[in-house]
Order: structure tokens, then C-alpha cells, then sequence
């Protein structure tokens, strides 16, 4: 089949469709900014305070740009797949050198300043949150600390909503609870996913209750923390501000005794609080739900607007960008299931550059499995790195500055010295070998041994054996050893556990980002395809890569179970029982190889040897179909 000269990469067409997404979350989060307008505004007048063409709405364009940053750090740090570390302190410490960590603060700390802006501008009079406070005709003016201790309270919300988004790690947009376990018939289709809109209300939903705790907890705690950290710094800082502005305000000018902790500025804090939150959360809700959907367009894969659909998802495949090759296989995953048409287009595409459209498709899915094994063999046998060969005439070494090197043989009787140079060193060299040559020297010597004999009579005398027992160097690992266990089996040490599970996560699926999801779907892809070319594949192309796959599946399911019968516990792993060997990820990964070989043999075991398939690789395929059954994968 003759393909178009220009083939749409497949990112081409996977922007414009992260695009619409971008605005259908944007749309919600300025549903929210209205929202939070209303509630924040002044209430005097009942039109004006939530009509869209007045104030009202000039606030929702202004609070929108708080959630806007927050959407750009999303696209910026966007990225598929869990994080694959040794424990969560060494993802604490990875973060903390990277620039992500600083961008997603940066932009959290400006998102809770133009928010405060917005707020205190939006308020009434009576709020009594302006800069500075009018003194009477013969006073000067001087600094309101009421909007001080709030624009401080949202700073430290920001800081404590980016150690929320880094832990948590929002900016994941598969991740492993998207695969189930179900016991439907093969090629049954699993059931379709949940509307976005669904999605969005019963996450929304849950909103209240945390919002509600965080900030009534930080109206408890705020005013607390503010007084006894950030209260001089902020005062200060807020001082050159007004000279700044070149407000009539003493650069001396001290603060109150007493702080502004009325019970009014506690409840506009809660309030406010809640709001800003409202903001991130929804707007974190929102982008997470709608970029995570499936890529399809109008009930079709992505690809089927381009003039070579074929090509460009070939293109997905073998991109370096994760997030467009986790595309491409999700969008092939469902065109296996879902799309028999588009299966079909793929069999009958046998005349491109490179091969039919299967053999490379299939290709990119068995190289995307094969990975497992590879990265289980580069564990287990770890290869010494080769030192490269060095001409030792391209070697540029440094003037000498001592003498040069004798050239008469130095193992026969030297020569008598000549110089008084040669004298000299031959003095000293004959002193060195005369005292290391002698018993008496080093620890034979009669002072040595005394010294020894002394403090061993001291320590008989000033200790008793068990005091002598405690402080020997055995007795003191074992307690250094009980006390480490007993901090890594409490809470402040879990983040240093090394953990079974981690430990085989990162090892199988890939670092710094988890493969698993990709992997699932060019099993579940395969699979698929394999199966209906009995009926599809009017040309038997499928039928030739029968064996490939199938040794791929065996070869990736003994490298798993392998790996997880033979890796040992890490030391800090405290709380390590030998059910934890059953990993999810990796069970989800075996269940979907033992599912795919099982219908493999199903539709090929009759004419296995036609194909190339031994006996011997029949019986083992079918033997590792015929284990525990843990179902198929759902999405």
C-alpha cells in the first residue's frame, strides 16, 4: 500500500489534542475562580456582587491567573509513569537538587501573592485589610499587620501545597491503579471508562473534608507560627515595601505588643484559606483528570485524521518522548481491542519504507518487553566497565623534578657512593633498614609492651567484666545495630526503608520513571492482534512472528519471577515477610504475560510446529498459562 510522501508525526497530532484537554481543565478551574469571586466579594449589593459583567467577573479573570500558573508548571513537569526510587528519602534528596523543585515552589509562592492581591482588593472597607492604616490629622501613618499575617499565611499554605504536589507527585499522568485485575472471556471488551465529568464530580467531591481540615488547622496554627517565626521578617520586609512606595511611614516604626488575632481576621483567614486551596486542589483535579483521558477523538484514535494513521503511530512508537510513546502504545492497546476496522488496515499495510505495518509495530512492542529481561540480566550480572586504551604517546606528562631513575640493576651489590649526595642517602637508607629490621622495633619494643601491660591493668581494676563486656567492639554494633532497627521500624524512619516492593519496581520497569504502563499495553496490544489475525490477516504476515512473541513472553516471564524469587531484602527493609515478594505491579505484568500465552496457545498451539514453535516451547508456554490465574488487564 503506497504511503503519502509526509507523514504527521505523531506528536502532531497529539498537541492539539492536549490542547482541548488544556481548555476543558481551564474551563473548570474559571468555574472555580468565579466561584471563589463570589464568595470573597463584597456582599452590599445582591446583583452586582455575583453578576458575571461586573466586578464579579473582573475578580475571576484576576483570581484566574493564581490556577493558570499552576497549569503551566502541570505542562512544564508533565511526565507518565510512577517514580522509581530506592526509598522516598532518596527521592526527597534526588528532588531536591533538581530545578523542578524550585520551579514548583516559585510558582506556588507567586500563584499565593496574586491571590492575596486579589483578595484584599476585593474585600470591603470594613475588612480593614488596606496597606496602611489613616491616623488622625496630626499622626502619620503606619503599616497594617493584618494583611501581613494573611499574605504570610498564604505563603506558608504555598510552600506546604508544593511539598503536597512533590510528594504525591501530581505531575504523573498514568499511573499503576489504572490496571485491574477482571475475569472476563478473552477479547471481551472491559468495560468503558468513566466520563470525565463523572471523574470530576466524585473527585471534587471529596474536596470539602480536606480543604476543611487544612484550613482550620492552619486558623489554629497559623497566628501561633506567625508570631514566633516569620512575624519581625515580615514586618521588615513589609517596611520596604512603603519606603518603596514612598508611604509617609517611619522606617522605625515597631510592632505592637499585641498582634492583630481578631476573632474576624481568624474567620476571613479560614475563608480565604479555603478558597485558595479550592484553586489548586480543583485546578490540580481538573487538569489530572482530563490530560489522563484516552486518545481518542470522536469515538477514533488520534491517528486516524492523518493521511498515513499507520505512520504516524509507528512514529509514536519509536519516539524518545515518554509521554508521546506512552501515548502511542495506549492509543495501539485500544485500537487491539476496539478497532477492528483499523486492525484490519494495519494487516493489509504490507507495501511502506521499512517493512509492513505489523512487523514494525510488533517490533517496537517486543523491544518494549524485552526490556525486562535486559534490565534483570544487567542487575544480576552487572558488567565491569572496560578501561579504555590509552596511547601512552598522546600522553603529555609534566617535567621531572626530581632525579632521574637508576639505570643499573638495584637487586646486585650496590656501588660504593661517590658523591657526597650518594653518602648521605646511603647513611640514612642504612638507619631506616637497621631499625626495621630489628625485633626490638615497633611493637616489640620494651615500651611499646609496657604501655600495653599499663592499660590493661587500669582497665581490670576501673571496670568490672560486664562493664568490659559493654563497651567491646562487638557488644557495642549489636547495640548500635538494635537501636537502628528500632528507628527504621518506627514512623520517622519509613522514609529510609528500602523496600522490596521499590527495589523490584525500579529494577524491572525502568528509572527514573516506572515502564510499567507501557509495557502492559504492548503486551495487551499483542496479544490482541495475535489472535484476531486468525480471521484478519488475510496475508498470514502475524503468523511468522508467532514464535518471537511467544519466546518474549516465556523469556519476560522467568526474568520476573526470577527476580523476585532471588532478590534478597534490603538491610533497612525491617518490616520485610516473604508475602511481600508478590509485588502489584509485577503480578499485574506476570498475570498479562500468563494471559497473552494462553491465548496464544489457544489460537496457535494446533499448528505450532507450521510455525516454528518446538514441542518443547509449546509445553512450556502452556505450562506458564496453566499457573494461578490473576485475570486480564482491565483499563
Amino acid at each position: 500500500m503506497a504511503t503519502p510522501s509526509r507523514t504527521r508525526l505523531y506528536r502532531e497530532l497529539l498537541t492539539p489534542a492536549l490542547h482541548r484537554r488544556f481548555t476543558q481543565a481551564a474551563g473548570v478551574s474559571l468555574t472555580l475562580s468565579y466561584i471563589t469571586a463570589v464568595v470573597i466579594g463584597d456582599k452590599s449589593s445582591l446583583i452586582w456582587s455575583w453578576l458575571p459583567l461586573g466586578k464579579a467577573g473582573i475578580r475571576t479573570l484576576l483570581l484566574f491567573l493564581s490556577p493558570l500558573l499552576v497549569f503551566v508548571l502541570r505542562v512544564a513537569q508533565l511526565h507518565c509513569g510512577s517514580r522509581s526510587t530506592a526509598s522516598p528519602f532518596h527521592t526527597f534528596r534526588q528532588y531536591l537538587q533538581r530545578r523542578d523543585t524550585l520551579e514548583t515552589s516559585f510558582c506556588y509562592v507567586l500563584s499565593a501573592l496574586l491571590f492575596s492581591e486579589v483578595y484584599i482588593w476585593s474585600v470591603s472597607k470594613e475588612a480593614n485589610l488596606n496597606w496602611v492604616v489613616q491616623g488622625r490629622s496630626w499622626e502619620r501613618q503606619r503599616l497594617n499587620e493584618r494583611p501581613i499575617y494573611l499574605r504570610s499565611l498564604y505563603l506558608g499554605l504555598a510552600l506546604l501545597q508544593t511539598a503536597i504536589h512533590l510528594w504525591t507527585d501530581y505531575d504523573k499522568v498514568r499511573g499503576s491503579m489504572e490496571h485491574a485485575h477482571h475475569t472476563s472471556a478473552p477479547h471481551e471488551s472491559s468495560q468503558a471508562p468513566a466520563n470525565p465529568v463523572m471523574q470530576l464530580k466524585s473527585r471534587l467531591a471529596k474536596l470539602p473534608q480536606e480543604i476543611g481540615i487544612i484550613s482550620s488547622i492552619s486558623a489554629i496554627v497559623g497566628p501561633i507560627l506567625y508570631s514566633l517565626t516569620v512575624r519581625k521578617t515580615a514586618w521588615r520586609l513589609s517596611l520596604v515595601c512603603a519606603r518603596f512606595f514612598r508611604w509617609d511611614i517611619p522606617s522605625t516604626a515597631e510592632l505592637s505588643i499585641i498582634p492583630p488575632y481578631h476573632i474576624t481576621l481568624i474567620i476571613r483567614s479560614l475563608i480565604s484559606s479555603s478558597c485558595l486551596l479550592l484553586l489548586w486542589r480543583g485546578s490540580n483535579i481538573a487538569f489530572s483528570v482530563y490530560v489522563a483521558q484516552e486518545p481518542v477523538k470522536r469515538g477514533q484514535p488520534l491517528t486516524q485524521d492523518s493521511s498515513d494513521p499507520n505512520g504516524s503511530l509507528i512514529n509514536g512508537l519509536r519516539s524518545r518522548k515518554s509521554l508521546v510513546k506512552t501515548f502511542a502504545f495506549w492509543e495501539l492497546a485500544k485500537i487491539s481491542q476496539s478497532f477492528p476496522q483499523r486492525r484490519i488496515f494495519i494487516f493489509k499495510d504490507i507495501d511502506r519504507p521499512g517493512g509492513p505495518a505489523w512487523s514494525q509495530i510488533s517490533s517496537e512492542c517486543l523491544e518494549m518487553i524485552q526490556g525486562i529481561t535486559t534490565r534483570v540480566a544487567e542487575y544480576s550480572n552487572p558488567s565491569t566497565p572496560q578501561q579504555a586504551s590509552i596511547d601512552p604517546g598522546q600522553l603529555q606528562s609534566l617535567p621531572r623534578l626530581g632525579i632521574p631513575p637508576r639505570e643499573e640493576p638495584v637487586l646486585l651489590q650496590p656501588s660504593a657512593p661517590s658523591t657526597r649526595r650518594e653518602m648521605v642517602e646511603s647513611k640514612v637508607g642504612s638507619f631506616a633498614k637497621s631499625y626495621g629490621n630489628n625485633p626490638a622495633s615497633g611493637n616489640g619494643s620494651p615500651v611499646v609492651q609496657q604501655s600495653k601491660y599499663y592499660l590493661e591493668q587500669a582497665r581490670t581494676r576501673l571496670l568490672s567484666p560486664e562493664q568490659q563486656q559493654a563497651i567491646s567492639p562487638a557488644q557495642v554494633q549489636s547495640t548500635f545495630n538494635t537501636y537502628l532497627t528500632r528507628f527504621l521500624r518506627s514512623w520517622p524512619g519509613q522514609p529510609f526503608r528500602q523496600t522490596f516492593a521499590r527495589r523490584v519496581r525500579s529494577i524491572a520497569f525502568g528509572q527514573p520513571f516506572s515502564e510499567f504502563v507501557t509495557i502492559v499495553d504492548a503486551i495487551d496490544a499483542l496479544t490482541r492482534m495475535a489472535t484476531a489475525s486468525i480471521k484478519e490477516d488475510d496475508y498470514g504476515k502475524v503468523a511468522r512472528d508467532i514464535p518471537a512473541i511467544v519466546r518474549t513472553f516465556v523469556t519476560a516471564h522467568r526474568s520476573l519471577e526470577s527476580l523476585t524469587a532471588a532478590l534478597q531484602p534490603h538491610w533497612t527493609d525491617v518490616e520485610f515477610r516473604e508475602s511481600q515478594r508478590e509485588v502489584g505491579d509485577v503480578q499485574v505484568t506476570l498475570a498479562a504475560l500468563r494471559q497473552g500465552l494462553g491465548e496464544l496457545m489457544g489460537a496457535f498451539g494446533a499448528f505450532a510446529a507450521e510455525i516454528g514453535l518446538e514441542e518443547q516451547e509449546v509445553r512450556v508456554a502452556k505450562m506458564i498459562a496453566g499457573k494461578k490465574k490473576a485475570g486480564m488487564i482491565e483499563r
